[in-house]
């Protein structure tokens, strides 16, 4: 269809009203599936539960105030951050590196474009349960690799420390795969006038690197610095299946903290999970709105 008739009929459906039928579905499936659970978890972290898990008594804010003046949950907005932030900069640190490096007209550059991309495609629990393998702490691969350089390698999963490097090695890997494809979309808009005219001048290598490709990719960098900030803060599926949370608490974050709340203690407290649901919310509107702030002063600078 041509765009002179698509735009005809666009004046047509706006002149008969019919536009705003249109969205009725989406609309329906929003409020269906987002609005309306969002709504009923404000509500019931204004309640009290019983033992099954139903409101009984109306606190007001007690759910948030009991949450924030608890010791463990403030550990638990720490570990979140801690293990967020490590796999961000993991993540988005690597594939930048590995993007720049690919650039240069490599044998095979396809193929590692392939491989490298392959993250993307694997659920997190499914890569949890291969890094499982990796971290076991007598047949592991990696406590095997660094045995076999003279390292005596950490109890990844049973030491607290070691635990939390070992969930954000997971999610970084989980979000290589994204920041790779993002990052290399990028580097291909970069006009190659400009990397010509660097050249030109003398810039390679390290220099070109960091004063002509970054500073112009930098959009795409801080939409995956937030992005996979955010995605960090929603970890579930390598801790259930890495650590279960522990050892002693070490990396219990927001979700995991949400799931022991609502399933995992055997006495479901719904009003504290959804109060913890809303403290997260409330969270990642706050890391979006600093990430249109900091995308609309990039593209006004």
């Amino acid at each position: 269809m041509t765009a002179p008739a698509t735009a005809q009929r666009s004046r047509r459906w706006r002149r008969n009203g019919i536009g705003p039928w249109l969205a009725l579905p989406a609309l329906l499936l929003l409020g269906t599936f987002i609005f309306r659970p969002l709504l009923r978890s404000v509500e019931l972290s204004a309640y009290a539960s019983d033992i099954l898990g139903n409101p009984t008594r109306f606190v007001g804010f007690g759910n948030y105030v009991s949450l924030l003046t608890d010791p463990d949950f403030l550990y638990t907005v720490f570990i979140s951050a801690l293990i967020a932030v490590l796999g961000m900069v993991l993540a988005t640190g690597s594939a930048l590196v590995v993007v720049i490096l690919l650039r240069a007209h490599l044998l095979g550059r396809g193929l590692f474009t392939i491989i490298f991309s392959l993250p993307f495609a694997y659920s997190a629990a499914s890569a949890s349960a291969i890094f499982a393998g990796l971290f076991a702490p007598t047949v592991g691969i990696l406590n095997i690799i660094l045995s076999g350089i003279g390292v005596d390698g950490p109890e990844w999963l049973s030491r607290p420390t070691a635990a939390i490097w070992a969930i954000a090695i997971a999610t970084a890997w989980y979000e290589f795969g994204f920041a790779f494809l993002v990052l290399t979309a990028a580097i291909r808009d970069v006009p190659p006038e400009v990397i010509e005219a660097a050249q030109l001048d003398g810039a390679g290598g390290f220099r070109l690197a960091s004063r002509i490709l970054v500073p112009i990719m930098r959009p795409s960098i801080l939409f995956l610095v937030v992005t996979q900030t955010i995605a960090g803060l929603q970890s579930f599926a390598q801790i259930q299946v890495l650590t279960r949370g522990g050892p002693a608490g070490a990396t219990t974050t927001f979700i995991y903290r949400l799931y022991q709340l609502a399933f995992g203690n055997g006495t479901p407290d719904f009003g504290r999970a959804s109060a913890v649901a809303i403290v997260l919310i409330l969270i990642v509107a706050l890391i979006t709105l600093i990430q249109f702030r900091l995308l609309g002063i990039d593209k006004n600078a």
